[in-house]
């Protein structure tokens, strides 16, 4: 019988929403077949739930359904940097001409940073929010079918509604997760601006992957320099 290879883990990686250390490998040739096979898809959902195998193959006694959408993109990275390597070049516009220029990104370099947020938000007298990160399954459940990303407003307003986890009265609390979705709607659609606003700045706050980038473009020498963000920007 053949041996098995690459079968012990080897390195250590944090969860950003928990501080919780794992221990994980790279991920194999069987992993990564499914990884191109969902990317081909170009399916946002079959591509988060790929990402999710992967990580759940690689790295021990972590329970994936618990990840966080940003969990998902660090995390990922990290693996795929000790799996296939920590650089990888990718395409950046020129402000200024449109030009595309390559430019190197260092996995290793990326961090993420989590805001400490009170997940309590009071919207009125009697009225109280708690709010929690999305999941990995909420966000699938958003992104499944759309071949381009999801932005603006509808994106935001679907983040919102996941985000929301109880409803608290003087008298009750409230799990959302036992409410329909048309309710939820309507109790949205009662707040005014102010509290809108609230909820949306939480959500809005959610971190992702990002980096600060500065390059000189190659054809009109334009000095560029940007944010860019998300986990799909690193694979452009």
């Amino acid at each position: 019988m053949l041996p098995k290879l690459n079968d012990v883990p080897k390195y250590e990686i944090e969860v950003p929403s928990t501080g919780k250390k794992h221990r994980f490998r790279p991920f194999l040739v069987k992993e990564e077949k499914v990884l191109l096979l969902a990317l081909e898809s170009d399916d946002g959902g079959a591509i988060l739930g790929a990402l999710v195998d992967t990580l759940d193959s690689c790295i021990e006694d972590i329970n994936t359904r618990s990840l966080t959408s940003f969990d998902i993109e660090y995390l990922f990275l990290k693996v795929r940097a000790k799996s296939v390597g920590e650089t990888s070049k990718i395409m950046l516009e020129c402000s200024e001409c449109e030009e595309h220029n390559e430019y190197m990104v260092n996995f290793e370099e990326l961090k993420m940073d989590v805001p400490k947020l009170d997940p309590i938000i009071v919207l009125d007298d009697n009225i109280s929010i708690e709010m929690q990160w999305p999941n990995w399954e909420q966000i699938q459940s958003i992104v499944t079918g759309n071949t381009e990303n999801l932005k603006g407003m509808d994106y935001i307003f679907m983040l919102l509604r996941a985000a929301l986890k109880t409803v608290m009265t003087e008298d009750e609390r409230i799990d959302l997760k036992d409410v329909s979705p048309e309710e939820i709607n309507d109790f949205i659609d009662s707040m005014n601006t102010a509290q809108l606003n609230m909820i949306k700045d939480y959500v809005e706050a959610m971190p992702s992957l990002k980096e600060d980038v500065k390059f000189d473009c190659v054809k009109c020498g334009h000095h560029n320099a940007r944010e860019i963000r998300g986990l799909q920007s690193f694979f452009s």
